[in-house]
C-alpha cells in the first residue's frame, strides 16, 4: 500500500527479476527522452556523474537592477 492508501502500481518481483538476472536498460541513443548517456555503459555512466557533480558559481551581472516597488 502507498501512503494515499492505493495499491502500488511498481511489479515488485519483475524489478527482482530483472536485478537478478542483471537486465539491461533499454536505451535508444535516437530518444531525447532517454536521457544524455548511456545507462548500461559503465564508463559513461560514471564520466556523466563526474562532469554533473561539479558545482560553479552564477555569473555577475554586469549593470545589477534594483527593483522598487511602486
Amino acid at each position: 500500500m502507498t501512503i494515499s492508501g492505493q495499491p502500488s502500481k511498481t511489479d515488485v518481483e519483475r524489478i527482482r527479476k530483472s536485478i537478478a538476472t542483471d537486465e539491461p536498460i533499454p536505451y535508444d541513443a535516437n530518444d531525447p527522452d532517454d536521457g544524455p548517456y548511456d545507462p548500461n555503459d559503465d564508463d559513461a555512466v560514471d564520466r556523466f556523474l563526474t562532469e554533473a557533480n561539479l558545482v560553479r558559481p552564477a555569473p555577475k551581472a554586469a549593470k545589477p537592477r534594483i527593483s522598487r516597488a511602486s
